[in-house]
């Protein structure tokens, strides 16, 4: 960005990594630079973290980000458009409005699909994803009409038992939607979770009222006479009836823009970025849950808005570079706090773990730490995370003094 001239950058995407790489860009440029911001979704950027606060009375606008960063006449959002076509040679984007716009860098934060299982009857009526506000909307409508259609409470099914799908569960449930999560692992949140800490966490929902099914695979959903969800069929053999069904299987990157213009895309999906998020094509940046980093594709916040910094940086001269992917989780589920970091499953060879468990009270406390007994390499707290704060900051460091004092309970 040495150019006297105005730097065009165009960001494909308005989610939540667009919106921190533009918001980002404009506070630190110091030399003149326009920014182009095209979304497909017809509203401005919102924090889709909190999609299952609609359903404890928070309104559209609450989740909506503060606008006055499209005040700013450096910067021009375009919403309800889809990018179609990248001709790289031009540096030039064609959208389904039949608009070209000109490019100096490319940002690519397409973000991703929501993915579903293969099964038969997995587009049926009643079959959602729970990734965006439309999704939201809709599942609420249907909810809505389809209890008064039938004259009764619904029942509902989440496939998938990760965080995701165990707020869509807590969703349905505030909908007045008799609910059950249906996982294919042995434990809930298997990639933040331990058995034991996934078993307790599987108590607090039952007590809520929430069914729990592990290691159980959805084969089939069924329709009835009008078309819509009214069974669901597993593995074993057995069914069960259910009107709803919410997908939270993981994403599929929309890597399609990258892919028919030859930017290189892994296998397994996702744009190929490098640690400064630069593509094959040096013109062009990917950032968020579309970018490919180390052979992975991740949905977090944090390494989203990571990739953004870097991006940002690097136009400007910086050398920085992305940490890649902590997948640690925070989170409040079913009343209870649940809270996993660093190397969580002890992973690291001859880990030792420290570990405090109260089942009846649905307390469980663990620390990993490394062959040394004292350096803390991550962690899982449920039911009280009240030393997250402090301990988070500690991975990598060593404990003082006796590491099981970080879990056991005060005594008084």
């Amino acid at each position: 960005m040495n150019s006297p001239t105005t730097t065009e950058i165009l960001i494909v995407g308005a989610g939540m990594a667009a919106r921190r790489f533009a918001e980002q860009l404009l506070t630190r440029a110091s030399e003149p630079v326009r920014i182009t911001m095209i979304g497909d979704e017809g509203r401005q950027p919102y924090d889709r973290t909190r999609l299952s606060d609609l359903f404890l009375g928070a309104a559209e606008e609450d989740l909506t980000f503060d606008s006055s960063l499209f005040e700013d006449d450096r910067i021009e959002l375009i919403v309800d458009d889809r990018v179609l076509r990248i001709d790289r040679r031009a540096q030039t984007v064609l959208t389904r409005s039949r608009q070209t716009h000109r490019y100096d860098t490319l940002v690519l934060a397409t973000g991703a699909y929501a993915a579903r299982i293969a099964v038969d009857g997995a587009a049926l009526p009643g079959c959602f994803a729970y990734r965006t506000l439309d999704d939201v909307e809709e599942l609420r409508e249907f909810v809505q009409a389809r209890s008064a259609e039938l004259g009764r409470d619904l029942r509902g099914v989440v496939i998938g038992g990760g965080v995701l799908g165990l707020e869509a569960a807590g969703a349905l449930q505030t909908m007045g939607v008799d609910a059950t999560v249906i996982q294919y692992a042995d434990r809930l949140m298997a990639t933040q979770l331990d058995g034991t800490a996934g078993s307790i966490v599987k108590r607090h929902l039952q007590a809520r009222g929430i069914a729990v099914r592990t290691g159980t695979r959805a084969t089939r959903i069924d329709p009835d006479e009008s078309g819509a969800v009214t069974a669901i069929e597993y593995q074993d053999g057995s069914f069960q009836r259910v009107d709803v069904v919410i997908f939270t299987v993981g994403m599929l990157a929309r890597d399609e823009l990258a892919r028919n213009a030859g930017i290189d895309v892994h296998p397994l999906g996702g744009i190929v970025i490098d640690d400064g998020c630069r593509t094959s094509d040096p013109a062009v940046l990917a950032i968020g849950e579309v970018a490919s980093y180390d052979g992975r594709c991740v949905g977090l916040v944090a390494a989203a808005y990571e990739m953004a910094d870097v991006a940002v940086g690097r136009l400007l001269g910086e050398d920085v570079a992305f940490s890649g992917y902590d997948e640690s989780a925070a989170v409040t589920l079913a009343g209870v706090e649940v809270v996993s970091f660093g190397d969580a499953l002890a992973s690291t060879p001859d880990a030792v773990d420290v570990l405090y468990a109260d089942p009846i009270a649905g307390v469980y406390k663990k620390l990993v730490l490394a062959e040394d007994a004292h350096t803390l390499l991550g962690g899982i707290l449920v039911g009280d995370a009240s030393a997250y704060g402090s301990l988070r900051p500690l991975v990598g460091a060593r404990l003082v003094g006796d590491p099981s004092s970080y879990v056991l309970p005060a005594r008084g």
